[in-house]
């Protein structure tokens, strides 16, 4: 089965399949409207005096040269102008459009809740930051990903399916959509989106020309001196648009519906739970309301969904985005008939609220966490049952208070606070100083008040802490952030150091909540040969060795750097005190390497990590940085526990 590394891979593949299939179209719609141009102007011959002729020949390059000049003109110009716009909101751009409400932070709703455990327990799972959730009010059972990466992904969920679906069968539907985050599957599919909608604007083109006004604010006439052929070439004009509709959902299901299977094979990996998300999908095929959502927009985000979401011809699932249901479920349950149970969804909604009451008071141990390289090399970007049952415990052992206070945008920038305030009194003065000028004073106080609890957290649950905490800092105001960052500046800088926790903590954040108010450009692959970026690899690797208690440094040193560039190398290992601005500068170049040098160079830092059978708490902070900075989701793999 393919590993993380190998699905970024695949998708770079399509991205490019994509782009083919694109031209492809474009070029058959160039030449779909010179053939409705050129017809219409022949059929209009019946409406012109005598003499008149407005098309002589079949073939007129000039005539060719104009078609094709405002056909691209239409296309590119709205697919820049849809990918423009889904890079500004990224994927909560995506749910808006959709008519999708941010579900808040704090609910009493035990539906609610429970989707926010079930999501909270799978991104900390993943090693992913909670992605940003939102409720769609539809009675389809459904739900979808959406983002240009991990930093701007969101998770949406209908209502249908909160209401309908029990526990397992929700936790295999949010295990699907974390699949297509972590496989770039969402990345793709807003590629789609954006390129896709500029195709689409043929058809509103031609009903412009059939419907066109002269400057009196008539509708064009013969009567009135405009020529009757462009009502009857925006006709047919009209009819190459919907041709054109037809090749984007052709294209979509060319891109995505073997990206479905994945998705549920991802998900039974990840929960451990076939039956789960195969009860979800025989739900949604004896609810009656299926997994349709009924808005304007679901025709060009039908490809993001769950299921379905548009309502396919009769008997004509072969040309959905998605794969037939029963074809999905035989793959997760051999034994499945064909025959869909009819759902009563009176009874079905009670019983699952009874379970989501009943579930919230309840807790589930923990299982031993992965130990040995491989295994922890195969649960990034898949992570299993046991990084879930751990990842439960995490949340569970995070206090009731610092939960609440993750959960709104207010005291979650005091939590943060928190996190970073030194345990020397000195130190500390200047830091709660620098905030009485330059913070929120009602926060400050907020911080005063938490700060004995957040102290006293252990350390393996501060990553899972800051995870928690980004859908509510997202949620803050530009000028609110910007406070918010020079706040973050100003505790880092108090002691004239930077710690490994404050570098982690200050990456992580930059990372994933700038995109939430500026655009930031995606970084492209620059570097194929895993020896453009032996240095900077080399450096990685020397800082987490130095963070371990290691005999035999320079042989650790050698090994790991030898599963990078897959040969011995010469480099020597840099094991004095570094400063980690250098490392910033190595994991931005290291950034644009492709995917399969990052896989070599995450499994040599993991190897180094776990090679002295102890994994502390600096050095998976510092690993956590490494695999953030390379869109790596890096799970959580232990603290204090001897491999094996």
């Amino acid at each position: 089965m393919k590993d993380f590394f190998a699905h970024q891979e695949q998708a770079r593949r399509n991205t490019s399949l994509l782009v083919v299939l694109f031209t492809c179209a474009v070029i058959l719609i160039v030449l779909s409207v010179y053939l409705a141009v050129t017809g219409g102007l022949f059929f209009s011959q019946m409406f012109v005096s005598q003499g008149e002729w407005l098309a002589r020949d079949f073939w007129d390059f000039e005539r060719f040269l104009w078609v094709i000049s405002l056909t691209m003109m239409i296309v590119a110009s709205g697919s820049l102008y849809r990918t423009y716009q889904l890079q500004q909101g990224g994927g909560a751009a995506v749910a808006e459009m959709l008519g999708a409400q941010r579900v808040p932070a704090v609910t009493d709703d035990p539906l609610l809740r429970r989707l926010q455990h079930v999501v909270e327990e799978m991104a900390i799972a993943a090693g992913l930051p909670v992605p940003p959730l939102y409720l769609l009010s539809q009675p389809g059972i459904n739900a979808f990903a959406a983002g240009f990466g991990h930093s701007d992904a969101v998770i949406a969920v209908t209502s249908g399916a909160i209401e309908l679906l029990n526990r397992d069968e929700l936790q295999g539907v949010i295990a699907h959509e974390f699949s297509h985050i972590l496989n770039g599957d969402t990345r793709l599919k807003m590629r789609l989106m954006g390129l896709l909608f500029g195709i689409t604007l043929i058809s509103d083109a031609g009903i412009v020309m059939m419907t066109a006004r002269n400057a009196s604010g008539y509708r064009v006439s013969r009567e009135r001196g405009t020529h009757p052929a462009i009502a009857l070439i925006g006709f047919l004009i009209f009819l190459v648009g919907t041709v054109g509709a037809v090749f984007a959902d052709m294209i979509k299901r060319a891109v995505s519906r073997q990206r479905e299977f994945l998705a549920d094979a991802a998900a039974v990996q990840f929960t451990r739970n076939p039956a789960g998300i195969a009860s979800a999908l025989k739900v949604i095929g004896g609810y009656k309301g299926g997994s349709r959502v009924n808005h304007s927009a679901t025709q060009q985000t039908s490809h993001f969904f769950f299921g379905n979401a548009v309502k396919s011809w009769e008997n004509k699932d072969w040309w959905a985005t998605h794969p037939p249901l029963a074809k999905r479920i035989k793959r997760l349950d051999a034994s499945f008939s064909g025959h869909f149970e009819v759902i009563n969804s009176a009874s079905r909604s009670a019983s699952v609220m009874h379970e989501a009451i009943s579930s919230l008071a309840g807790q589930i141990s923990a299982q031993p966490l992965p130990q040995y390289v491989n295994t922890v090399m195969q649960s990034v970007g898949r992570p299993d049952a046991d990084a879930l049952q751990q990842s439960i415990s995490l949340l569970d052992n995070i206090p009731a208070r610092l939960h609440r206070f993750a959960h709104d945008p207010f005291t979650a920038r005091a939590v943060v606070y928190g996190l970073l305030l030194d345990n020397d009194k000195t130190v500390r003065s200047i830091q709660l100083n620098a905030l009485e000028t330059s913070a929120d004073a009602s926060v400050l106080r907020e911080l005063l008040d938490i700060q004995p609890t957040v102290s006293a957290l252990e350390a393996e649950l501060r990553i899972p802490l800051l995870e928690l905490l980004m859908p509510a800092l997202k949620s803050l105001s530009r000028a609110q952030y910007k406070q918010f960052r020079q706040c973050i500046a100003a505790l880092i800088k108090a002691d004239d150091k930077l710690s490994i926790f404050e570098y982690m903590l200050h990456r992580m954040l930059i990372r994933h909540l700038h995109p939430a108010f500026a655009k930031v450009k995606p970084a492209a692959v620059y570097f194929d040969v895993a020896a453009e970026i032996a240095d900077e690899a080399g450096l990685i690797v020397s800082m987490l060795i130095r963070e371990g208690s290691h005999e035999q440094p320079d042989e650790l040193f050698a090994h790991a750097m030898s599963h990078v560039l897959a040969w011995q190398t010469g480099i020597k290992p840099s094991l004095k005190q570094s400063d980690l601005s250098v490392l910033d500068q190595a994991l931005n170049k290291a950034e644009k390497a492709t995917p399969e040098i990052k896989r070599r160079l995450v499994k040599a830092c993991v190897e180094v990590v776990l090679a002295d059978g102890q994994v502390r708490a600096n050095e998976f902070e510092l690993l956590r940085a490494v695999c953030d900075a390379l869109a790596c989701p890096m799970p959580q793999i232990g603290f204090n526990m001897p491999p094996g």
